[in-house]
């Protein structure tokens, strides 16, 4: 039986929720909700030695309890485990190193669901993926990537960046860049691409390609993700995705012909338009009016003058 880890990465809203909730319906495969711990294995060794005294596993655990992702808590929500749990799952391996321990919760985690391999499902580890197969080298990285205009809709809904659709378009660019760059380290077996809109479009067809190169059966379950989906979102994250339980909607492709204007179109393009084409996606090749450009530029010249401005006559 494979066992190899999974992780599935991407640009934040980019499908990475959608695609977990359809792989765990798999009988044998457990991916709990974000965990974040990238920044763990950036700080070994020197932070926690090799975990075989009760206070180096002391110190991990407590790290993983205090991530952003993690309430602060003596239990691991994410993990599903206790303390003693998770103590005595790393116990068990020492001597060993953080991503070791990493995978022993994990392990752990997908034991008491009965389930025999683990993945991880944290969008920002895109920017990590040299990094996590250096530490799990037996680990398959799945990479959906979106429409950077769709993505951007909805990280602005979200308030992840402010209103200016070239912030957006950078921060969407930036993360697929990212995930590309270090795949393109990896050998075919062990990074894979897909896209939101094929497994959107064709979800059967996009499941069983994907599935096939995991080594995993495919299941029909996969299909029906949204059943009981919004308990195994989140309480923090239930906000983000209220359609989840619902079926996939094509229509939330492309969306972004009904919700951008022209000017946000054109400010997207002139930032990742690029990125887009490479990717296969057309673009309109709207131009931002140059009217607008010179305002901008007005503005942005104007705002340190003003600035001193305000300062000198303050002082008067």
């Amino acid at each position: 039986m494979e066992k190899s880890p999974i992780f599935i990465v991407g640009c934040d809203r980019s499908g990475t929720t959608l695609l977990r909730l359809m792989l765990i319906q798999s009988p044998i495969l457990h991916i709990p909700q974000e965990s974040m711990f990238v920044y763990l294995l950036e700080r070994e060794p020197e932070n926690y030695g090799d975990l075989t005294y009760p206070y180096q596993r002391w110190f991990l655990i407590r790290d993983l309890q205090t991530n952003p992702a993690t309430p602060e808590s003596f239990t691991f929500p994410i993990f599903n485990l206790t303390l003693e749990e998770a103590e005595r799952a790393i116990f068990e391996i020492t001597p060993t190193h953080v991503s070791g321990a990493i995978e022993a919760l994990f392990k752990a985690s997908a034991s008491k669901l009965n389930k025999q391999r683990w993945g991880d499902k944290s969008p920002r580890h895109v920017k990590y993926i040299p990094l996590l197969a250096e530490s799990f080298p037996h680990a398959k990285f799945v990479h959906i990537i979106r429409d950077g205009r769709d993505v951007a809709i909805s990280i602005r809904k979200a308030k992840w960046v402010s209103n200016n659709m070239q912030e957006a378009a950078t921060y969407w660019k930036q993360r697929v860049q990212a995930g590309r760059l270090g795949g393109s380290t990896l050998s075919k077996d062990r990074y894979y691409e897909v896209y939101y809109e094929q497994l959107v479009y064709e979800p059967e067809k996009t499941l069983k390609e994907l599935c096939q190169w995991l080594n995993l059966d495919y299941t029909a379950q996969m299909l029906e993700y949204y059943k009981g989906a919004q308990d195994r979102i989140s309480e923090q994250h239930k906000s983000l995705f209220q359609l989840i339980d619902q079926p996939i909607d094509p229509s939330r492709v492309s969306a972004w012909k009904r919700s951008l204007s022209a000017l946000e179109i054109a400010d997207f393009e002139s930032v990742a338009g690029d990125l887009l084409v490479e990717l296969g996606y057309e673009i309109t090749g709207l131009k931002i009016p140059l009217r607008v450009q010179a305002i901008r530029t007005l503005r942005n010249n104007l705002g340190p003058l003003s600035y001193k401005l305000r300062r000198f006559f303050s002082k008067i």
